[in-house]
């Protein structure tokens, strides 16, 4: 199965890999190896992923890899990968609830 990635991915890819070059090329380069290494494993296994009602649209899929969300959804003749965000930066979604939260006394 064809697997595509949307504009919005596409673009991810192309912002990320110049900020990663700008700090190492060789980094850059891993990351791009690392997009086509997902996209040759959903072109054989595509439904690696799993359901996570966290993704931006209902019924889609994710896969976490190297440190990357890959949001994709499974259509009739192809794959797309509509998101990819990183999954180490990710901000705080609120508070916690646990009293100890800020670990101070």
């Amino acid at each position: 199965m064809k697997v595509r990635l949307s504009r919005n991915a596409a673009d991810y890819v192309r912002q990320e890999a110049a900020y990663l070059r700008q700090h190492s090329r060789l980094a850059a380069e891993r990351f791009l190896e690392r997009v086509k290494s997902v996209r040759r494993d959903l072109t054989s296994f595509g439904e690696a992923g799993f359901s996570d009602e966290k993704a931006p649209v209902p019924g889609m899929r994710r896969i976490v890899r190297n440190g990357y969300f890959y949001d994709y959804r499974v259509e009739k003749n192809a794959i797309e990968i509509a998101l990819i965000s990183s999954s180490v930066n990710r901000p705080l979604l609120g508070p916690s609830d646990d009293d100890d939260f800020d670990y101070e006394a």
